[in-house]
């Protein structure tokens, strides 16, 4: 009984312990700066974003409930909403919808649609021998070759194959007794026989925090299987900008244990220096006993070889809830001023 109160008097101490004086530093949502960088937002989801960066077009996308096209001096051209039939393919620059594609790597982007659908029939399928004989034609013709999975809202139990071939696409639903499949939903799908041809897009990097920018997919966290298959794994990310923590005020009591606090909430002030140039925020971040404080940040850059064709990087801070966040979750894009 007596521990008991003990502890309850130091929860109540701690509940009711002021905080430091309030910062100036601006929030993120209120566009931080230096002298030749902004931070502007161009995401304000709450969930974790898949950003990735093409090589061949130099420019980003990011892919969190919307799908969103960053140009290289971090502007935003181009937004569609995702659905249950609509969503940008692993790894690529295309968009799947039922009726067609969008390719990203335009100047404008618009739906194209399929010219021809080949091998859809519910009751019938192409047998072996013709399957070969038709597909590998069509593959062969084909300047871009994308798998999909099925698309169960249609009713057809096939994968699916998405060719340009001389202009227009063609939908080519694939028979799976003529081919060698592997599917995963993070890393797409592969066909032994007819690997994909496409312009492979790439991660960002956390290098503070070895962490890679693909949202909630099992890419994101240490899955050894998913991780060993990525090329991202032998590309060297030079730290460009460092973020880091100047202050933390423990403002609030979150969660207790028998009385006891364990987890605290309060202001976290942190500087992002690029090159010589500071910039300065600050946002709600966490504090869990006997855990390293989570500041609900990641600081993303592209790879070396392409660190000299685009200078933007992106912070993202993603609130685990509306009690630790002042409206500010989502991406935000570091530009040139």
């Amino acid at each position: 009984m007596f521990r008991s109160m003990i502890a309850s008097a130091i929860a109540a101490l701690w509940m009711g312990m002021p905080a430091f004086a309030a910062s100036e530093y601006p929030l993120l949502k209120d566009t931080p700066s230096s002298e030749h960088y902004t931070l502007v937002r161009v995401n304000d989801y709450w969930s974790p974003a898949n950003i990735t960066y093409s090589p061949a077009g130099n420019f980003f996308l990011l892919n969190s409930l919307k799908i969103s096209k960053i140009d290289a001096l971090g502007n935003k051209v181009f937004s569609l909403k995702t659905g249950e039939t609509t969503r940008l393919l692993p790894f690529t620059y295309y968009i799947a919808t039922p009726k067609g594609l969008y390719d990203l790597s335009r100047q404008r982007p618009k739906l194209e649609r399929f010219e021809q659908v080949v091998n859809d029939s519910k009751t019938r399928t192409l047998t072996v021998d013709s399957f070969h004989e038709i597909y590998g034609q069509a593959y062969a013709d084909a300047d871009i070759v994308v798998y999909d999975e099925p698309n169960y809202e249609e009713g057809i139990d096939k994968y699916r194959a998405y060719m340009w071939i001389k202009g227009g696409w063609v939908l080519f639903y694939l028979s799976f007794d003529a081919i060698t499949l592997d599917s995963d939903y993070d890393l797409g799908v592969t066909v032994k026989e007819y690997p994909a041809k496409f312009n492979r897009t790439l991660l960002l990097r956390d290098v503070q925090t070895k962490t890679y920018s693909a949202g909630n997919s099992g890419l994101a966290g240490d899955n050894p299987r998913l991780m060993a298959l990525l090329p991202e794994r032998k590309m060297h990310y030079p730290a460009r900008g460092k973020l880091k923590l100047l202050h933390f005020s423990k403002d609030r009591v979150d969660e207790t244990y028998r009385g006891v606090p364990v987890v605290y909430t309060g202001m976290a002030e942190h500087r992002l220096r690029i090159g010589k140039e500071d910039l300065f925020f600050r946002e709600i971040a966490l504090k869990a006993l006997r855990h390293k404080l989570d500041t609900q940040m990641h600081w993303y850059i592209v790879p070396a070889p392409y660190q000299d064709k685009t200078q933007v990087g992106f912070l993202e801070f993603v609130p685990i809830s509306n009690m630790t966040s002042k409206g500010s979750g989502g991406v935000y894009a570091l530009r040139r001023k």
